[in-house]
């Protein structure tokens, strides 16, 4: 029998490293998604998702808030060294959520509180480097079930807190485990009679890659790497060296792969607990990820790049009598809270930075004009302290870019005290692994790459993003008469 609230509810599961192409749906790349398959044909695909600021806490910042992780002060990851979170004044989508009469719930990773380690040496939780047990109140952001912990990454055994610095210890692959306490949540300890939002958040398949059971990897005997894949000098976006050898990250990617069939599989355990529970058809299910990885392409490993591997994310919403397959309408980060929301049918508050895209979901309207504004910053401690040292700002520093429907555009200035500016530009119609990047300085090219850079900038003024400042110094404009030069 089918479960009736006056309100729709919300379950929203997002996974951690997991780039949009890992899909089946998608056709990209080789993985076994067939819960994940099904759930796509019964849904809506956004094929132009993308993870504003491809790192881990920045993305969730403003998936929580609906505002750009710079406007809240995101340029890295919570971590040790740094006194950085989500503040408590920040109005995040539980709060509005509780506040329209939800039952609220969060279980997974974190990652937007300050390591307990900044405080305190050895914290009574026992968290370490950067991870943290968030006490109830002001940090949990409007969330009232709580079973989660900040930031931990050996998979295969975890750990969590609830509402005591008592960490829970269960010996199972956390996403399984997470799967579990979702279900029990779920059947054993909301109200019936009152809507629910949960959030669940997978760490996997976010690296180390060997934390995944057996029987997942066991579906993946050899795959076959993109062609943009390069096994010569495998590196960080901030250029350290990673000690890949061909076999070494052609069993990664298995790993990897083998990681998202373990999602799968647990999805496909909660779509058939909804079902069964009768909650399937009034229930609103979002299927998405903080931002990809590289896995070798473009010789890089990790994330915080500007391309496609690092910054498109699956964004699979079902909404119950919904028709519509294919959404391919730009959004990111900060326009899923806002969407959600319009989903629902609760008021977004006047903090929120995005774009309520419902109307792309629900009705047969694009807009094939919306772009999806990216950054990124220096994040690592190293650069960090290496900018405070020289007194700049790191938050200057990075790139800056621009996905259209059809084109990305970057605007760099890399991670060295001493910019090193450089424009690329990318025709992803054409050139979709992006092996071919086009020169913004060649009269054919010139008039679409300066309106783009125009609207980064216009962007980057709004944003009073010190990236602009420095830019403009050290860099010339490009023209759309074509008549000055690139500096």
């Amino acid at each position: 029998m089918a479960e009736k609230t006056e309100k729709m509810n919300l379950l929203f599961v997002f996974a951690d490293q997991w780039r949009a192409g890992a899909l089946g749906a998608t056709g990209e790349d080789p993985v076994h998604t067939p819960n994940m398959d099904a759930f796509c044909a019964d849904a809506t695909r956004c094929d132009h998702a993308f993870s504003t600021f491809p790192v881990c806490s920045p993305h969730r910042a403003s998936l929580m808030t609906g505002k750009y992780p710079l406007s809240m002060g995101f340029f890295t990851n919570c971590k040790t060294g740094l006194p950085l979170r989500l503040q408590d004044d920040e109005v995040g989508i539980g709060q509005v959520l509780g506040q329209a009469g939800y039952q609220t719930a969060y279980i997974g990773k974190w990652h937007l509180d300050e390591p307990e380690q900044n405080h305190c040496p050895a914290p009574p939780s026992g968290a370490r480097d950067w991870d943290a047990f968030t006490p109830p109140g002001p940090r949990r952001h409007g969330f009232d079930y709580w079973y989660s912990y900040g930031t931990y990454d050996v998979h295969l055994n975890p750990h969590y807190w609830q509402d005591t610095p008592e960490m829970l210890c269960p010996g199972k692959w956390s996403v399984e485990h997470e799967t579990d306490k979702t279900i029990e949540y779920l059947d054993a300890m909301r109200k019936k009679d009152t809507p629910f939002a949960l959030y669940l958040s997978w760490n996997p398949p976010h690296s180390p890659y060997d934390q995944v059971p057996q029987r997942y990897l066991d579906e993946y005997p050899d795959v076959p790497l993109k062609e943009n894949v390069s096994f010569e000098n495998i590196h960080h976006h901030t250029g350290e060296a990673v000690p890949y050898t061909p076999a070494a990250l052609s069993l990664a990617t298995r790993q990897y792969y083998a990681a998202v069939s373990g999602l799968d599989d647990n999805f496909g355990r909660l779509i058939a607990y909804l079902k069964k529970a009768g909650l399937y058809e009034n229930t609103v299910i979002v299927l998405s990820a903080d931002h990809g990885d590289m896995m070798g392409s473009h010789g890089l490993m990790g994330k915080h790049v500007w391309y496609e591997e690092a910054i498109r994310i699956p964004f699979v919403v079902r909404i119950p009598g919904n028709q519509k397959k294919l959404c391919r309408t730009c959004l990111g980060s900060q326009d899923m809270m806002p969407t959600v929301l319009g989903l629902l049918g609760v008021g977004i508050p006047n903090t929120v930075e995005g774009e309520n895209c419902a109307r792309y979901l629900v009705t047969p309207a694009e807009d094939p004009a919306r772009a999806s504004f990216l950054c990124a910053c220096p994040g690592r401690e190293v650069f960090v302290k290496q900018f405070d040292a020289c007194g700049k700002d790191p938050l200057a520093y990075g790139w800056r870019g621009i996905r259209t429907r059809t084109h990305t555009y970057v605007m760099e200035l890399g991670y060295d005290v001493v910019p090193h500016p450089a424009r690329y530009l990318y025709d992803l119609c054409k050139d979709p692994q992006q092996l071919h990047p086009l020169d913004p300085a060649q009269p054919e090219n010139r008039q679409l790459a300066a309106r783009l850079e125009q609207e980064i900038i216009a962007w980057m003024q709004r944003q009073n993003d010190p990236f602009e400042k420095l830019w403009n110094r050290r860099q010339h404009p490009l023209e759309q008469n074509g008549n000055d030069t690139l500096g």
